[in-house]
């Protein structure tokens, strides 16, 4: 059982090494202002697990991820709306 709980503890570790690491990047990418991203940078180093999570569920997206995600909404729409209801239909 000792080595089940060695291999669970080490795939966690790399969960949250991932998660963290996904987080500062994604810290120092926005651009929150020196202030804001020192402030986090330091929450989220000192906190790994905590302070991205806190990060994730705080985070507002940027106006450039609301407009791709409008954009990609509405690509979606605009296929669906030409596709046929059954897919067995064969158009002229």
């Amino acid at each position: 059982m000792s080595g089940f709980m060695q291999v669970l503890g080490g795939f966690l570790a790399v969960v949250v090494l991932v998660v963290w690491v996904i987080t500062i990047y994604d810290i120092v990418r926005s651009r929150l202002g020196a202030g804001k991203t020192a402030a986090w940078l330091l929450i989220v180093i000192i906190l790994p697990l905590v302070g991205s999570a806190l990060y994730w569920i705080l985070r507002k997206p940027q106006a450039d991820e609301i407009q791709r995600q409008f954009d990609n909404e509405r690509a979606l729409r605009e296929s669906a709306a030409h596709r046929p209801v059954d897919s067995g239909y064969i158009g002229p």
